[in-house]
């Protein structure tokens, strides 16, 4: 067994202490802001609802079952169309999203311009341009953009959806 003096241990000690105090200031530095977490959830959710032309049915179920995840547990969309307008939980939403995604053989969904709002340290809203570019399976291709409104509400430190709105900009 090799005899430790002093001297050794103390800088042992210390570079320890170092290793420690680098560790804690990398974790903060990779810390994401409140509003930069919003963004990648809002991002990472339309990823899922996308469906690329190559996508299985098997990976169309993954992809739908993991959009629960992003709501919070009773989720309002007024989006100006009926059959989708109304109030939904995360599992209803997620049979929602399989049952459209068998209408397309692709479908692209993006945030743009994306505006977050920290309302209170528990709430929030994101405003941005949402783009849908998608081909049906009839063959019809469809390319639109609307103004919407997402508020969101931190739940166990998960920005979670509770309502999406269609923005009114002008009116004439």
């Amino acid at each position: 067994m090799v005899k430790l003096n002093k001297k050794h241990f103390l800088y042992i000690v210390i570079a320890l202490v170092l290793a420690i105090v680098l560790i804690v200031i990398v974790n903060l530095a990779d810390e994401k802001t409140p509003k930069e977490q919003i963004k990648d959830q809002l991002t990472n959710f339309l990823a899922k609802a996308s469906k690329s032309s190559g996508d299985k049915l098997s990976t169309g179920l993954i992809k739908s079952k993991r959009l629960e995840s992003f709501f919070a547990p009773r989720c309002k969309f007024q989006i100006g169309v009926s059959s989708f307008s109304g109030t939904y939980t995360p599992v209803q939403i997620s049979s929602n999203s399989m049952r459209y995604r068998t209408l397309f053989k692709r479908v692209k969904f993006a945030a743009h311009d994306i505006e977050v709002s920290i309302i209170s340290p528990e709430t929030a809203q994101a405003d941005f341009t949402g783009s849908i570019n998608a081909l049906t399976k009839r063959g019809k291709s469809i390319d639109d953009y609307k103004e919407l409104s997402c508020k969101l509400r931190l739940n166990e430190g998960k920005w979670l959806i509770y309502s999406v709105s269609i923005r009114e900009i002008l009116k004439k």
